[in-house]
């Protein structure tokens, strides 16, 4: 009981603390997906894939050209593409908080 006790609050404290520095490090949290370019795929098609719904698609294909360095829209066929997809800050906090209960779990046994 004292082991699984311990193993709790030592959770918490870790979960407390992940959260703090997941939300506090940005305000904005992105999730990398690498994608490869197909024929017929443009930049602006890949951006509005990957955008939310409360975004811009022009934020989007200039976080792509960044993550990228791309310097116009050409794409080539088969070339990858690292995509920044904008995550909330809920579903982090939520992820994390799942990932830290597992972690519990296992240093009680």
């Amino acid at each position: 009981m004292k082991k699984f006790l311990l193993a709790f609050v030592l959770g918490a404290m870790l979960s407390g603390s992940f959260t703090y520095m997941t939300v506090s490090a940005s305000p904005e949290i992105y999730e990398k997906q690498i994608i490869t370019v197909h024929t017929g795929d443009t930049l602006w098609d890949i951006a509005a894939d990957w955008s939310g719904k409360d975004e811009d698609i022009r934020e989007v294909i200039l976080r792509i050209q960044k993550e990228n360095n791309l310097i116009g829209s050409n794409l080539a066929v088969g070339q990858q593409l690292v995509i920044p997809v904008r995550k909330k800050v809920a579903d982090v906090i939520a992820e994390q908080n799942k990932l830290n209960a597992k972690r519990v779990q296992l240093a009680a046994r």
